[in-house]
């Protein structure tokens, strides 16, 4: 409407221009054309250069990413549809913009949350980004399964005795290429429960069987004895079932003992006064051939542990390390650092396989302690949510190394 408004003016005006020239006997008709071009030339001027200067104004707004400004109305027909069209598109690309940031930001905190290990990869597979729990579990033998995994393969791994971890290998889509990354679970704490279970049934059950024969074994001997307590020979036989039956329940009482292991009651504890304390129990246990020694960290670290209960561990600890080292002239390194309680010792050492089934329920490779002594350190770290490795290192030294986790 308003452009025909503008065209009729002009035809007016060119009509009266032509009646002006043609009175005063001049050639009317070709000034008034000639106004009319020039008068259509600017009016086409203006129709088109205003649409393009919008155009223009808006390219320099996506190239310098400027999502918030918006082009402003000229009152102009053709421009302003323009400009209506580039502030429409302008608004959408910032709400899927805003909405991208969100989501982006979501699944960022939702990574590093999580307790699963993230690792996100690049196209060629090096892992670029990790999660907090991914560099915990982080360690050499992870790195080479993972290194070795297929896509959309998985697998279960133990690096050490106390993680079991669950591999995969998976992708996702990015920018239309598949873009691989990897997860790592931490089985143990489902498997421990498991096992613990499994333990704990077969102890009490144990227990309650044993105990209740032996209760009335033991009586039927002691009457035995009491009968023929004339008779030397019978009696010492008699003696030695007795005693056979008494040790029979001081084992079952050992793994019991497990069983009914308090939760812990923590409160801060120097480190290195808690070693100290300990030491004159623990050179007790200790022989004339094996020398405990201490490397104290300064200041002392202070940890929340259950003192009583830690106290157990170490006082294992020193007693499986004096039993390693055997006849041999030994050396028993007690050490600390932040967060860190270690015994180390000369020993004979272990194996690698060993190393990751040595705190398993049953297992032992000294057939009369039946692991116990593991067992009781496994359990009591745990409750402490502590973490704890046992291997013989390449210099054959064998250390027990317990990280207190805050």
């Amino acid at each position: 409407m308003k452009q025909t408004t503008i065209w009729l003016a002009l035809a007016a005006i060119a009509i009266i221009a032509c009646s002006v020239f043609a009175f005063f006997g001049l050639n009317g008709c070709i000034y008034a054309a000639s106004l009319l071009a020039i008068l259509s030339l600017l009016m086409f001027h203006r129709a088109t250069s205003m649409p393009m200067r919008a155009i223009r104004t808006g390219m320099d707004l996506l190239k310098s990413q400027d999502f918030a400004s918006r082009l402003a109305a000229t009152g102009q027909k053709e421009a302003d549809e323009v400009v209506t069209l580039y502030n429409t598109i302008i608004s959408n690309i910032k709400a899927e913009r805003l909405k991208k940031l969100e989501q982006d930001n979501f699944l960022s905190k939702l990574v590093e949350v999580s307790p699963m290990g993230i690792a996100i990869c690049s196209f060629d597979g090096e892992i670029e980004r990790t999660n907090p729990a991914f560099d915990s579990l982080s360690s050499h033998a992870l790195l080479l399964t993972l290194a070795s995994l297929p896509d959309n393969g998985q697998c279960t791994i133990r690096p050490e005795a106390t993680q079991v971890l669950r591999c995969s290998r998976l992708s996702f889509m990015d920018r239309g290429f598949k873009r691989p990354f990897f997860l790592v679970e931490r089985l143990t704490d489902e498997i421990v429960r498991a096992e613990t279970s499994i333990f704990n049934k077969v102890v009490r059950t144990m227990g309650h069987e044993v105990n209740n024969t032996l209760g009335g074994v033991v009586s039927v001997l002691e009457t035995l004895a009491a009968v023929n307590s004339d008779d030397a020979e019978i009696t010492a036989a008699i003696d030695s079932c007795r005693t056979s039956c008494i040790n029979l329940g001081g084992f079952v009482k050992g793994y019991s003992d497990v069983v009914k292991l308090p939760d812990p009651v923590t409160e801060t504890v120097s480190l290195n006064k808690f070693v100290c304390d300990t030491l004159p129990f623990l050179s007790e246990l200790s022989t004339e051939n094996i020398t405990i020694e201490t490397d104290f960290h300064e200041p002392s670290p202070s940890v929340e542990i259950d003192p009583m209960l830690i106290h157990r561990v170490l006082v294992t600890a020193v007693k499986n390390s004096v039993e390693s080292i055997g006849d041999a002239d030994g050396r028993i390194v007690i050490r600390t650092a932040p967060d860190i309680l270690e015994v180390i010792d000369n020993g004979k050492g272990i194996s690698d396989e060993t190393a990751k089934m040595i705190f398993t329920p049953f297992f032992s490779t000294k057939h009369a302690d039946r692991g116990l002594g593991l067992m009781l350190i496994s359990d009591i770290l745990r409750r402490h949510n502590a973490t704890f490795t046992l291997i013989t290192a390449p210099d054959k030294l064998t250390r027990l190394t317990i990280r207190f986790n805050h």
